[in-house]
């Protein structure tokens, strides 16, 4: 992927560095943002942080809702793909003229910071969701303190701290995530996978195939990993399949995987099943030719 390459082989040296804190807004825009001054001491560090990221990482995988990456690997995928983090983006890249430099009350409870990365006419975008210290109620029950001269003394002045990461960057039209769970907070993507999982219990495509949907919606709730997973279940849509319910009662039957089936030949989910058949609602229920084992895996990757 040259978006990988690019992001990889960036002139971070010869960089100019602007931070940015955002908070989240509920307005259509989704995000407000505040240009931070910061000086050359602050710019060098960020720029050895996103070196040392980069030199780290040197695998990419495909983004998908439950797709995982190592501390060596980064999810990628295009950024048409998040409308929040464009809308994001295009606060950032605004005429700074037309945007007002942070006052502490706007770091103070910043959903997270930006560091954007200009060189020509290249840029690099990374993001961070902010530490707990920045939030109002802990910073209260904080006592700011230096130590100086051998003697640690309490300082009025407010202190925030910035890790040595990112959770995740932006090139080019590739987003390109170290740390999904970050990622996907900061982005609000759990409220499109509710509205994925909503939609679905509502299609009678999907619905056709259960005695009842009720105990299915229990199971999966608000987890944030279940709503993950019907996503992908939306996404694969093996459930279409003409022959679908016919061979799922002959597998079962086969393999005796456990399920029940009402006089309509409908799926009888229970809290017993649920994980089953979210198993088969993915595909990710599979046997192997080498041991005849069956088993249940995380993601799939079509070898052919």
């Amino acid at each position: 992927m040259p978006d990988f390459s690019a992001w990889r082989t960036f002139d971070y040296d010869s960089a100019t560095v602007q931070l940015w804190v955002f908070k989240k807004s509920t307005t259509g825009l989704k995000f407000r943002a505040w240009h931070v001054r910061t000086d050359e001491t602050i710019e060098a560090l960020f720029k050895e942080t996103i070196k040392r990221e980069v030199n780290a990482t040197n695998e990419k995988f495909a983004y998908t809702a439950i797709a995982q990456n190592n501390e060596a690997s980064c999810l990628v995928h295009a950024l048409e793909d998040s409308e929040n983090l464009i809308t994001l983006l295009n606060l950032v890249d605004s005429p700074e003229a037309e945007n007002t430099d942070a006052e502490l009350k706007h770091l103070k409870g910043a959903a997270g910071y930006l560091v954007k990365f200009q060189s020509g006419e290249r840029t690099v975008y990374a993001v961070r969701r902010t530490a707990p210290n920045w939030k109002p109620r802990v910073r209260s029950s904080l006592i700011n303190a230096i130590f100086k001269n051998g003697e640690l003394s309490a300082t009025p002045e407010e202190t925030f701290s910035f890790d040595s990461f990112f959770d995740f960057y932006c090139i080019n039209e590739t987003v390109l995530v170290k740390s999904k769970r970050a990622y996907e907070s900061t982005m609000s993507e759990k409220k499109s996978y509710q509205k994925n999982f909503d939609s679905l219990t509502l299609d009678p495509k999907f619905t056709s195939i259960f005695s009842d949907i009720i105990p299915l919606k229990e199971y999966v709730g608000t987890n944030a990993m279940q709503l993950r997973r019907i996503t992908v279940i939306q996404q694969k849509a093996v459930y279409l399949r003409e022959e679908f319910p016919e061979r799922v009662r002959l597998v079962n039957g086969t393999r005796n995987y456990g399920l029940n089936f009402d006089a309509e030949g409908r799926i009888i989910v229970c809290s017993k099943t649920a994980k089953t058949v979210m198993q088969i609602l993915l595909d990710h229920r599979l046997l192997s030719e080498i041991t005849d084992s069956i088993y249940d895996v995380q993601d799939t990757e079509a070898v052919k």
